[in-house]
């Protein structure tokens, strides 16, 4: 599974304007149903949270990974959002201006939905990966820099 592939223009939103964590998860599951990722806005989001119930998706850094592998999902994807403004993800932890959220199809192998949430994470510790995340302005661009970065 890689990165690059999962990533469409139309699933990133580098100026998403939300001021919590709902709307975060509802704009970026809207961003999945409308380019035909999702069949159900309503049970992945509900997924979404089951899996927030267990552990925060806080990374710490600045960056939530809210992931899933719902049966809503269509095809396997990975939405972006830069926010406007940081979010409390949860009551404790480095406020959120960064969401990469995962939808992995049931069908995909559980050890490619790991190694992808590991993948990213990696990618979050370089700082240059962090840097062209906050100041890329343009989607096109930020992909393009995106693939080259990731290698593919």
């Amino acid at each position: 599974m890689n990165l690059t592939q999962l990533i469409n223009r139309n699933i990133v939103d580098l100026r998403l304007n939300v001021q919590n964590k709902r709307e975060a998860i509802e704009a970026m599951a809207d961003m999945l149903k409308k380019e035909g990722r999702i069949e159900s806005v309503d049970e992945f989001i509900a997924d979404v949270y089951k899996r927030e119930e267990l552990e925060t998706t806080n990374m710490d850094m600045g960056v939530a990974i809210p992931h899933s592998q719902s049966k809503a999902i269509k095809k396997s994807s990975v939405a972006l959002a830069r926010l406007t403004n940081e979010i409390e993800w949860e009551d404790y932890g480095e406020p959120v201006k960064i969401i990469f959220m995962l939808a992995v199809s049931p069908t995909e192998e559980g050890v490619e939905h790991l190694e992808l949430i590991s993948k990213i994470a990696e990618l979050l510790i370089d700082d240059k990966f962090r840097d062209m995340l906050y100041k890329t302005i343009n989607t096109n661009k930020l992909l393009k820099r995106m693939n080259k970065l990731v290698g593919g």
